[in-house]
């Protein structure tokens, strides 16, 4: 077996890996750069270039819905068009649905004459890989017939990432290999968490937020009654409430634990404006309510009462107390959370509260450094800073103590770990070779090949 990190690299945040096994190649996700544009924003496939005939491609496997690990899948399928794409039922639905929003917004962008590179894809090109998606079911093993190849197995895993969300197993060549992709190991508001496999000789994880010691003492019900108390502060002096969120995952958890809240009391019953793609998801998790991995498999999330906010609506009112749970998250300029923003930032009785991860160069990141009487700039005008900003933590990813939790389950004999944030890698490989002086670690680098095997 041969590893090849293709992205994300320090520039490109796209997530896609190259796996040879057992003659055959497989692509592991295919996601596009949410921050750049066009043809920059896919992962670097150039690795695969010098010897094509040595890295063929015979399937794409997803992990999950995220654009950061799916949205280049059209360009992807199409250079590689006999290739299979395996995912699960609920990711795939989620999938074409941002991949018909991203084709859909390029195409309305090219129609108005706005200086644009050409787009990615179209509605077609995501229409016809419809027959091409072959679904698999968690737990269930299943042989990936190859013609010319040794005899692979694939598993699919419940990663507890998001909804629909596989870790997959890979058996080729008498070995196997666990591939994690973005992992949470243990259980959000809505979804349950990881499942492992009872053993792998190879794991490949990812340890994106393994840097930080906030994350490895997480109290999840404490965050949320830290997060209770302060929107009750917020509410009692009439303050509105901007909650940025990424429309798939955080949203729908941060939905569930506002109806909650309010259900128990410990929250006022303020309005709640949610974003219309983020409403559009939660009605995908009710309709897979029943067939994922749900910690409330009785629970819809048509119980809760929200007022869908227009993204075109730019009156927004602010007076009486609301809540807004919109994207973007990272407060990208001219979105809905960028808009309400612009308004609640002069303003002393209202608050921003950050709910998920604020990428360095981001608006929200600049916020979140920022003190009362700074200047932003926002659409050419310095807006000062009064009102209230805080940041509260809740992650879709693995910490550290639960990483050198999987690996004591799976018992591998080599660890490959992912790029993660700041110096998680490092950290990562370090205390899993503590804690089993034995593993064999690497490092995984963007365009190099690892030699996985068991030599």
């Amino acid at each position: 077996m041969y590893f090849t990190l293709l992205g994300p690299t320090a520039e490109n945040s796209a997530h896609c890996r190259y796996l040879s096994a057992g003659n055959a190649g497989l692509l592991l996700d295919a996601g596009l750069d949410p921050l750049r544009e066009g043809r920059a924003a896919l992962p670097d496939t150039s690795a695969l270039d010098h010897h094509p005939e040595y890295y063929p491609v015979h399937a794409i496997l997803l992990s999950h819905a995220h654009v950061d690990h799916m949205a280049a899948l059209p360009v992807l399928a199409a250079r590689w068009p006999e290739a299979a794409i395996l995912c699960t039922e609920a990711t795939w639905r989620l999938t074409r649905l941002q991949l018909c929003r991203h084709a859909t917004l390029w195409a309305q962008a090219s129609e108005s004459g706005a200086e644009l590179e050409e787009p990615l894809y179209g509605p077609a090109d995501v229409q016809d890989l419809e027959e091409r998606v072959r679904f698999v079911e968690k737990g269930e093993r299943l042989r990936l017939e190859i013609e010319g190849a040794e005899e692979l197995h694939l598993t699919a895993f419940d990663a507890g990432h998001i909804l629909g969300s596989t870790s997959w197993l890979i058996e080729a060549e008498g070995q196997s290999l666990f591939y994690t992709a973005d992992l949470c190991g243990r259980p959000q508001s809505v979804i349950q968490g990881a499942v492992y496999p009872p053993g792998a000789d190879v794991v490949v994880s990812e340890c994106t937020v393994a840097w930080s010691p906030a994350h490895a003492q997480l109290a999840r019900r404490a965050e949320i009654e830290r997060l209770a108390d302060s929107i009750r502060e917020v509410a009692a002096l009439g303050g509105s409430i901007l909650m940025p969120v990424f429309n798939m995952g955080r949203a729908q958890e941060l939905l569930y634990i506002l109806h909650s809240l309010k259900r128990k009391g410990r929250i006022p019953p303020l309005p709640v404006y949610l974003g219309r793609r983020a409403w559009e998801i939660a009605q995908l998790y009710d309709q897979f309510a029943a067939k994922d991995r749900r910690l409330l498999p009785d629970f819809q999330f048509s119980q809760t009462l929200v007022d869908i906010l227009d993204p075109e609506e730019s009156a927004l009112d602010l007076e009486g107390s609301r809540i807004f749970l919109v994207p973007s998250g990272m407060l990208q300029p001219h979105s809905a959370s960028w808009r309400v923003a612009r308004r609640m930032l002069p303003l002393p009785l209202q608050a921003i509260f950050f709910v998920g991860h604020s990428a360095g160069g981001s608006f929200a990141k600049r916020l979140l450094k920022s003190k009362p009487g700074d200047l932003l700039e926002m659409d050419g005008a310095q807006v000062p800073l009064h009102c209230r900003v805080e940041s509260f933590l809740f992650s879709s990813h693995s910490s550290l103590p639960e990483l050198l939790d999987m690996l004591q389950r799976v018992k591998p004999r080599l660890l490959v770990a992912l790029p993660g944030r700041k110096d998680s890698a490092r950290r990562f490989l370090e205390a899993a070779q503590a804690q089993q002086p034995e593993l064999r670690v690497e490092e995984a680098l963007p365009g190099s090949e690892l030699d996985v095997s068991d030599s």
